[in-house]
């Protein structure tokens, strides 16, 4: 019945024919099936259809015969039933919407996880992917040399994309749900500092540049992200009912945040204030705090993360600082939702999930204070 099985475990109807000048024409029809016998069902019905239709022998000789007469001998064929779109468009969708949201790097990441797959897998209709496609795909990437977190990068975002088209397409399934790595807890380049390596991250601070030491202790001192620091402008750093903080915001064109949920209002540890932060910012008034940095398509950190992988004083990234003020919070008994609104939003990392509602300055205030205690005086 000319079935072929493709190497993704989907049926296909496959005729190659001679033309007459000899060269060799081959008709593909995918049959969105992987059973042999549903297969044949299709196939069958797919002839069937074919041979109903009138060829031109077939037409009345009367070119002036009653319409009656013409439409009994020209049976009606059924509509052909339209073919669902390939996952490369239905993800151009995916993040057109996500785009309202999402910084740019995240969408340009995403790109090129769902690109990946595709060209692992084959760009087909997106209720074509089976389990056994995808957990091949993980069994690629772990084949591939990649580390736990970068895989699990990979399965989470596709994840996102799946339960994305499950509900915006009939027969999709998520076949990534429950396929992330279990990882052992242990001491990498992301964990979080130490007492002994905040001792000693503080003292290489010290030594640098004013614009170097301040965006590292503003990362010690508030876990902002890197590209959060890089873009403030001098009137981010404000005094709100007696309390000075970071206004992090997406208010400018050049200022962008990772997810919507990332705009905050962070205090600022009074150890922090009594090294000198406050005049540094009144001495750039007016304008960026960093203008050291320059800006790129994805933000501003580009230069400064290049510049601290190479001088870092302890083997440890700047996204640590991130999971060290995580740590403490959760140390101290931080309740979720004050961790959540000083970090931004979920951090699968400290194992804070996303929150609800206002918290006030104050009370984030103290809770700063009280967390980041231990973490010695920055001037």
């Amino acid at each position: 019945m000319n079935l072929w099985l493709s190497p993704h475990g989907i049926w296909y109807y496959r005729k190659v024919t001679t033309l007459p000048c000899g060269r060799r024409k081959e008709i593909k029809k995918s049959l969105h099936t992987r059973d042999k016998l549903t297969a044949r069902s299709k196939v069958a019905q797919l002839l069937a259809c074919v041979r109903s239709r009138p060829k031109p022998n077939q037409l009345p000789a009367d070119v002036n015969a009653a319409p009656h007469e013409q439409s009994v001998a020209q049976p009606m064929t059924p509509a052909a039933k339209p073919c669902a779109p390939l996952l490369s468009v239905l993800s151009d969708r995916y993040l057109k919407e996500k785009a309202l949201s999402w910084a740019l790097k995240e969408l340009s990441n995403q790109k090129n996880y769902i690109g990946c797959f595709i060209k692992a897998l084959g760009d087909r209709p997106a209720a074509d992917y089976g389990k056994a496609d995808v957990v091949k795909f993980k069994e690629d990437l772990l084949n591939s040399g990649k580390s736990p977190t970068t895989i699990n990068k990979y399965l989470q975002k596709l994840s996102l994309l799946f339960s994305w088209l499950a509900n915006h397409q009939d027969g999709v399934i998520n076949h990534f749900a429950g396929l992330k790595l279990q990882r052992a807890k242990e001491v990498n380049s992301r964990s979080g500092y130490t007492a002994e390596e905040r001792r000693k991250f503080i003292g290489w601070a010290k030594q640098q540049e004013p614009h170097r030491r301040w965006i590292a202790l503003l990362g010690l001192f508030t876990g902002a992200r890197a590209n959060e620091i890089c873009q403030l402008y001098a009137d981010d750093v404000q005094h709100v009912d007696g309390i000075w903080c970071l206004n992090i915001r997406s208010g400018r064109p050049d200022q962008k945040l990772k997810t919507a949920n990332s705009a905050r209002l962070v205090p600022l540890h009074r150890h922090f204030l009594q090294s000198g932060f406050i005049e540094f910012v009144k001495g750039r008034a007016g304008g960026r705090l960093f203008p050291e940095l320059p800006h790129r398509q994805d933000g501003y950190s580009h230069l400064w993360g290049q510049w601290f992988s190479r001088h870092r004083p302890v083997a440890k990234d700047f996204h640590s600082l991130r999971h060290t003020v995580g740590t403490a919070l959760k140390d101290h008994g931080v309740p979720l939702q004050y961790a959540a609104a000083i970090l931004g939003h979920t951090n699968g990392a400290i194992s804070y999930d996303r929150y609800g509602g206002d918290v006030s300055l104050e009370k984030l205030k103290e809770v700063i204070e009280a967390a980041l205690s231990s973490f010695t005086d920055a001037g």
